[in-house]
């Protein structure tokens, strides 16, 4: 790194995202749970964070770059983490002259984005970072291909915050559910949560698969984006239009009743060039809540989901491949139960595997922060 003496190792680290709650998606997501595992295992961290909506990045981002310029003259922080490549484009330039010691996170878009002003402005920087947290293998490859030296890029493993919850909070968001959507007991409900854009595979799949399923299968998509009305016109297409429900955004607790009272949760992806899956951290979240997973075999969803113990993974626009996979599982009221069950066996390797505390652990090292440095 650019400064890694022992004094700037003993300051307290710096976050700085430009994804945060109360923005809701997957970005969102990891940034506050790599915050709670930093201000956990660092006491002292500071954060400066974008909770709200991108037009807002304009004005944002200067007072992020002027917060943090201030900090690190002040010397209130030794290492600056940045949440993603554009924040650590913003940042280089003042980190660089003051010799503070920086890392930046990468997603997926931030190495594929296919905008030639992107990749004029944000990659060079990216390319000269010290260190380089992938959150997938896929991810590291994207951005050692985009240029950045294989030694300089390192793989973190995810983890997310485990609940407290048993079968008879399941079965209440079930219910729930079930009654808000004006839907029978035999109802087998399956869940897509993210934004409605191409490669999250939701049209492919009302088109290609769920038709070909029981018709007491309905398939619950949480989320906006441009597919929405593509998603609209394949569902009518495919004869499924009155099985697929549409829920648009949701608030955290419509969220959290659909990750719990899913009876599965499907991650359909399709390949798109120039915009690739980082993780697919939302499998882990649906995993760890007993929610049974079935994702498409590809880019940084192989990392989220280990094939045969905290999911299953089908392989991408195999339409065979995945009827044969649902089928089973979806087919009257004793598969349910399976499905249960499966859930169940499924939680329990996911809280083992991608807790947070394993990851703010192995981010720390990774960083070479030190677990309870003074605050400043």
């Amino acid at each position: 790194m650019d400064r890694p003496e022992d004094d700037a190792r003993a300051r307290p680290p710096l976050f700085v995202t430009r994804k945060f709650p109360p923005s809701v998606g997957g970005m969102e997501t990891l940034a506050a749970g790599v915050w709670r595992t930093l201000r956990a295992g660092v006491p002292g961290a500071r954060l400066v964070a974008h909770g709200g909506s991108n037009r807002a990045l304009p004005r944002w981002l200067p007072r992020a770059v002027a917060t943090t310029a201030a900090l690190a003259a002040r010397r209130e922080v030794g290492l600056v983490l940045s949440g993603d490549a554009v924040v650590h484009a913003a940042l280089s330039p003042v980190l660089r002259a003051l010799r503070v010691p920086h890392a930046t996170m990468v997603m997926g878009l931030d190495v594929t984005y296919d905008s030639a002003l992107y990749r004029a402005t944000v990659l060079p920087w990216l390319r000269r970072a010290p260190l380089v947290v992938a959150i997938s293998a896929a991810t590291a490859d994207a951005a050692v291909a985009a240029g950045v030296p294989r030694e300089r890029v390192r793989v973190l493993r995810l983890g997310v915050e485990v609940p407290d919850l048993g079968p008879q909070d399941r079965a209440a968001a079930r219910r729930a559910l079930l009654d808000d959507l004006g839907l029978g007991d035999d109802a087998v409900l399956l869940l897509t949560l993210g934004r409605l854009v191409r490669r999250k595979g939701v049209r492919w799949f009302v088109e290609e698969v769920l038709p070909a399923l029981p018709p007491q299968v309905v398939h619950l998509v949480a989320g906006d984006g441009e597919e929405r009305g593509a998603v609209l016109d394949a569902a009518a297409r495919a004869g499924v239009g009155d099985r697929v429900r549409l829920l648009g955004r949701v608030d955290d607790a419509t969220r959290e009743r659909l990750l719990r009272g899913a009876d599965a949760f499907v991650q359909p992806n399709v390949r798109v060039p120039g915009d690739m899956e980082g993780f697919g951290l939302v499998t882990v979240e649906a995993a760890v809540r007993g929610t049974p997973v079935v994702a498409s075999a590809l880019e940084g969803v192989l990392d989220a989901v280990v094939d045969g113990e905290t999911g299953t993974l089908v392989p991408p626009e195999d339409a065979a491949a995945w009827r044969a996979a649902l089928l089973p599982r979806v087919a009257g009221p004793a598969a349910r139960a399976a499905l249960a069950g499966e859930g169940a066996r499924q939680a329990a390797a996911t809280r083992a595997r991608y807790g947070e505390e394993a990851m703010g652990a192995e981010l720390a090292a990774l960083l070479g922060l030190r677990p309870g440095a003074p605050s400043a």
